[in-house]
């Protein structure tokens, strides 16, 4: 444990290299987040329900945080009725314009600069 009022330099090259593999981690799940939104957009384009469910099921695993939650709780009731056997054949799910609208809104939102 370091005592003095400053850190040492090998703890703060500790310490940067934690925050750097940390930033890393996030920028990740950020990118993930973002490629199934893009996913998602496109395939509801085009109408391609099977688009639409792999990428909705891609959203509803990934874990709400306060970035995502909104989209994974709608991600999760569109792929419940995706998964429902009343599901009407010919319309789209009941949540499905609100994950598109939750999944606009994060993709408009800016993203921090590095």
């Amino acid at each position: 444990m370091d005592t003095t009022d400053y850190p040492s330099m090998a703890r703060l090259s500790q310490m940067h290299a934690l925050l750097s593999v940390q930033a890393r981690r996030a920028e990740s799940v950020v990118d993930s987040m973002l490629d199934g939104i893009e996913r998602l957009i496109a395939a509801s384009a085009m109408r391609d329900w099977s688009g639409i469910a792999e990428a909705t099921a891609e959203l509803a695993d990934l874990q709400p945080d306060h970035g995502n939650a909104e989209i994974v709780r709608h991600a999760r009731h569109v792929v419940e009725e995706l998964q429902s056997p009343h599901r009407a054949y010919s319309g789209q799910p009941r949540h499905l314009p609100q994950l598109l609208a939750a999944c606009r809104a994060v993709r408009t939102r800016p993203r921090p600069r590095r």
